[in-house]
């Protein structure tokens, strides 16, 4: 009979054990739950804000963009893109003050500025064939030099100082007005070589 007693509080006792195992078990399973949740919602609130934020960057960077032309601005300089485009090596070159022009004018897609009198597309070819000019008849030029470090750095695609390089060749002409306030953003050129040029597609 005791022994039975014994036994019985033997299998309650591992009874109690089990539920108190299982209520723990369960609880932990709750806990776990609720975290997963909590973190999937807060996962959820993240990439809803950040969506959010992406919107508000696009919107804002439409409303800052600004056009570098307008319809005051000079037309494309078909007679001297012509002349660059046709002179070939040995041929007579330009005179100094030309090859300042059409650097200049080759500047303004890249440049912001208030006034710009005529505008050339840089091309690589364009860019090349100034180059030969400036070389052959280096001895002509009195500021050959500063011509081939700003068509060398251009050849390789810098265009870091390309304001700087507009503004040199303004003053050398001896003209103040309509210096460049900066670079464009690519966005900006895209925009003046449609404009300017028709090149490339509308922007919206």
């Amino acid at each position: 009979m005791k022994k039975k007693k014994h036994l019985y509080k033997i299998i309650g006792g591992i009874l109690a054990f089990a539920v108190v195992i299982g209520s723990g078990a369960l609880w932990i399973q709750g806990i776990n739950g609720e975290y997963e949740a909590a973190f999937a919602k807060e996962q959820e609130e993240k990439e809803t804000l950040k969506k959010e934020i992406d919107g508000l960057k696009t919107e804002l960077k439409k409303k800052e963009f600004e056009s570098i032309i307008d319809e005051e601005m000079g037309e494309e300089n078909v007679v001297h893109s012509r002349w660059i485009d046709e002179w070939k090596s040995g041929e007579r070159p330009f005179h100094e003050n030309l090859v300042r022009e059409v650097i200049q004018q080759m500047s303004h897609q890249k440049v912001i500025a208030d006034q710009k009198e005529g505008s050339i597309m840089i091309t690589q070819e364009r860019i090349e064939t100034l180059i030969r000019m400036v070389e052959e008849n280096k001895n002509g030029y009195e500021t050959a030099d500063q011509y081939l470090s700003i068509l060398n750095r251009w050849k390789e695609g810098n265009f870091n100082l390309v304001d700087n390089d507009h503004n040199e060749m303004w003053r050398l002409q001896e003209r103040w007005e309509g210096r460049a306030t900066g670079i464009a953003s690519e966005e900006q050129e895209k925009d003046y070589l449609v404009k300017m040029f028709g090149v490339g597609e509308e922007r919206n």
